[in-house]
């Protein structure tokens, strides 16, 4: 297993920059055109970093070593978030954007159907979600999201639970296959939008 690590204001902001400028390629423009303000990407930035400032504040981030290469931070439905962090997340996020573009991201991500987040809740299942995992851009390409990903898949194996996650670039999407994943379903968002939605069932 990873060390769970804190994350200073800089660091996150690290992050929610590699984050946000992923290079999707020619055929794909996952969600990024979608947040205010596009192609500045400022409020995506805010709202990314509102997310794992939450993470952060109940100690959900891991990462690849002290020099923080890559973090991943991980939701367990088996040892939940305290409710607060639920209402922390939806506040910070919601001032990163501001209500109504708030609103509009969450209509947009629902457009091609329900989340496989959704669909596991509504059955009541257990789950290990991954809800980012991000690399710094001097170490991309470097090896770096493997380590993440395994430690993701150990935590859920020994709860003998499935790992799901959603992204929106099919470069990743391809990635996450390389390193065990399977994909169970596309969703269609918009115009060269899309939705992969992949799951690694428990050993």
């Amino acid at each position: 297993m990873l060390d769970k690590v804190k994350l200073t204001k800089e660091e996150m902001r690290e992050y929610a920059e590699a984050f946000a400028y992923y290079d999707y390629g020619d055929d794909e423009i996952g969600m990024v055109p979608y947040y205010p303000g596009y192609p500045d990407r400022t409020r995506l930035i805010n709202y990314l970093v509102a997310m794992i400032s939450v993470a952060n504040d109940y100690n959900a981030v891991y990462a690849t070593s002290k020099r923080k290469e890559g973090i991943i931070i991980l939701t367990d439905t088996t040892a939940p978030y305290p409710a607060a962090a639920s209402f922390k997340m939806m506040w910070r996020m919601t001032k990163a954007l501001g209500l109504k573009n708030f609103m509009d991201i969450i209509k947009k991500f629902q457009a091609g159907g329900a989340s496989l987040e959704k669909k596991y809740r509504d059955a009541k299942k257990q789950f290990v979600q991954i809800e980012l995992l991000a690399v710094k851009k001097e170490y991309q390409g470097q090896g770096f999201m493997r380590p993440l990903v395994e430690n993701a898949i150990e935590l859920a194996d020994k709860k003998h639970i499935p790992v799901i996650l959603s992204t929106d670039a099919k470069l990743k999407k391809d990635k996450y296959e390389h390193l065990g994943l399977s994909l169970v379903n596309t969703r269609k968002l918009g115009e060269r939008s899309f939705m992969y939605d992949l799951v690694r069932e428990n050993k």
